[in-house]
């Protein structure tokens, strides 16, 4: 018979193979197929449609890489970088194509998180996270720069920063998985960061993008009612067209995607200072410009040229009574225990997320779409920021001021209450107190 081979020796081979199953650079490889994998799937929502109106289109004498270059330009164009083609330069990114990116990315990097969190255990996560993140960045930069050298002899070619640009569809889905301080599957390092600030941080965060969520809401439906209600205008440009089946699908895709944008350039024009779809034209609570317009069908939408009555300002209600919301969200969440200056504050920041969060993407949905008049298109960006924010902080610290001056003059209710008490019974026992003796 063998001798049994010493305890120490079993334990430290144990130890070593736990130790290495959960090292982080273990992770680095499926964080960098999770991450190539992310952006073929992004560049799929583009280069399928496009090698599909190239099949429709019979009549085209260009062979199908050209789709596929120009598939692979609008990838770029839809991830927050600019295309230029000869003298002519796109910027103006397409917000729901970019959603659709991050969505598409966000499902790859949730799996990844999961699959190896599962893997290693919640003890050892947060150290193995912190490989996760720049194995899956890494990953769909490799694949982007596979997909900038499609670009290259085709009609529209990105920009020379275009691949580190790119990175931000990956940062965002990334942001969206991990940066969740209340939940327990964040790793821990986030959680830590977070609980650096006040006690309200990880709530407030959370509601914030929620109000974000609201406003972009806010200015998608008055998109569609617009749509809706100048349907016929859109319609006869598009008849306009003469083009085939596919070719008409290809067209009213590119619409959808700017759908978006378009929303912002509502949410701008609630918020008073309006947008313009051309140099030296602006549609605003005050007055419609629009000006010779690009025949685009669904720029039929747009109101005609009018001067409104100074009663449309109140329009400039709606993005006040989302922070009247966002204030109501916060009160609900949070107890505060009398703290005023934590509960305006929290408030105050609440607001200020859902604000940058619409600012930033309304800056990516803001560029040019040709040269001239068309280099500068959407909403008017410092006068929006600064008009919105006014708006939404000041609605939510409204509301929240209102429940302070409630909830004060219920204390001082209350302590005359005990203070009228306290006198009637001392009062009571003075009476009674000759008729004792």
């Amino acid at each position: 018979m063998r001798p049994l081979a010493p305890p120490s020796t079993t334990t430290t081979s144990t130890t070593t193979s736990a130790t290495s199953s959960t090292s982080p650079s273990t992770a680095m490889p499926a964080a960098l197929r999770a991450g190539a994998l992310a952006a073929v799937g992004t560049w799929s929502v583009v280069v399928l449609p496009a090698l599909i109106g190239w099949v429709a289109a019979p009549e085209s004498s260009v062979g199908w890489f050209s789709a596929v270059s120009v598939a692979s330009s609008v990838w770029f164009l839809g991830h927050g970088q600019s295309v230029g083609a000869g003298p002519v330069a796109i910027s103006m990114t397409p917000l729901l194509l970019l959603l659709v990116f991050v969505l598409i990315a966000y499902r790859f990097a949730r799996r990844l998180a999961a699959t190896e969190r599962l893997r290693v255990g919640a003890t050892d996560w947060s150290r193995v996270a912190q490989c996760v993140v720049p194995g899956f960045v890494i990953g769909y930069g490799l694949v982007s720069a596979v997909f900038a050298l499609f670009t290259l002899g085709g009609p529209a070619t990105p920009g020379v920063a275009a691949v580190v640009g790119s990175l931000l569809v990956p940062l965002a889905a990334l942001g969206f998985v991990m940066l969740r301080p209340d939940d327990e599957t964040a790793p821990a390092f986030v959680r830590t960061w977070f609980r650096r600030g006040p006690t309200w941080l990880p709530t407030v965060w959370r509601t914030g993008w929620r109000g974000a969520g609201v406003l972009l809401a806010l200015g998608f439906v008055v998109v569609v009612v617009r749509l809706v209600a100048s349907w016929s205008a859109v319609a006869d440009i598009q008849d306009q067209y003469g083009a085939n089946l596919g070719a008409i699908a290809i067209i009213a895709l590119a619409q959808v995607a700017l759908l978006g944008n378009a929303a912002t350039w509502a949410l701008s024009f609630l918020a008073g200072p309006g947008f313009q779809v051309a140099l030296g034209s602006t549609i605003s609570a005050g007055a419609a410009q629009p000006g010779l317009l690009p025949l685009v069908p669904v720029l039929g939408a747009l109101p005609q040229a009018s001067d409104y009555p100074a009663t449309m300002y109140a329009v400039v209600l709606a993005p006040v009574l989302v922070g009247v919301w966002l204030g109501r969200r916060v009160d609900a969440e949070l107890e505060f225990f009398g703290n005023v200056r934590a509960r305006l504050s929290a408030t105050a920041v609440a607001a200020l997320v859902a604000v940058a969060v619409v600012v930033v993407l309304t800056a990516l949905g803001n560029g040019a779409v040709g040269v001239d008049r068309l280099s500068a298109v959407g909403a008017h960006l410092w006068s929006f920021a600064a008009a919105l924010t006014a708006e939404v902080v000041g609605g939510a610290l409204l509301f929240t001021g209102v429940l302070v001056l409630r909830d004060r003059r219920a204390e001082q209710r209350e302590r005359e209450h005990q203070s009228g008490v306290a006198t009637q019974a001392g009062a009571d026992a003075e009476t009674s107190a000759p008729d004792a003796d």
